[in-house]
């Protein structure tokens, strides 16, 4: 496969080219979506409790050492990358998700209600106002309900959604052995920028790195 960013060759599949640290694949959104529909039976249960992390080992003190260890890492990290991914178009799609605004559906119920109870009006016996106001009530009240309900329903499928995916997250962080990286300072992005650092002689150390990133 080739690098759609820097054209290198990259020997396994993966979203994040080992070479650039940019997105490998055309397909990335691919990847969330195929979670989205194989997890859609989970929104019947309830939410699984978190994954507790392991505590990062200590940091090596030798700069060779790190940047030894942080080669490793990039590496097992790379293999897993699809799972940043998928938290990352979680996040996108759950900043999408709005609470229904009263206003707007007021101003909706009162357009819909004129829609219908105008072309009718001529013929009612009586032009009676209280009618359309009625009219309006029941539209603006039926449709924000409903559009309240919708929301708090998809936000809830897709908080699940998340913590699916934040478990995959941490279970994978989990497994790597001798891991001195923080969850927040592993995907493989970031550990290439504090690898080329480390080389550049722009920073002494890893928890320099991390520090001067941090704050």
């Amino acid at each position: 496969m080739i690098c759609k960013e820097c054209g290198a060759k990259i020997e396994k599949l993966t979203r994040i080219c080992p070479h650039c640290g940019e997105r490998a694949l055309i397909d990335d959104e691919l990847e969330t979506w195929s979670f989205i529909a194989d997890t859609a039976a989970k929104h019947k249960r309830e939410m699984p409790a978190e994954i507790p992390l392991n505590e990062p080992v200590p940091i090596p003190d030798e700069r060779t050492a790190q940047i030894d260890g942080l080669e490793r890492l990039k590496d097992y990290f790379v293999q897993h990358s699809n799972l940043y991914k998928i938290v990352e178009d979680l996040d996108y799609i759950e900043s999408g998700l709005h609470r229904p605004s009263f206003v707007l559906w007021l101003l909706a119920g009162g357009l819909v209600a004129a829609l219908v109870y105008f072309p009718l009006s001529p013929f009612l016996p009586d032009f009676i106002w209280a009618y359309y106001f009625v009219l309006w009530g029941a539209v603006t009240t039926v449709g924000y309900l409903r559009a309240g309900r919708r929301y708090e329903r998809r936000k809830a499928e897709y908080a699940l959604l998340r913590r699916d995916a934040e478990n995959d997250l941490r279970a994978m962080y989990n497994d790597c052995a001798d891991c001195f990286l923080p969850l927040a300072w592993t995907p493989p992005p970031q550990i290439i920028r504090m690898l080329d650092a480390l080389r550049s002689g722009e920073t002494d150390s890893v928890r320099e790195y991390m520090e001067r990133e941090a704050g």
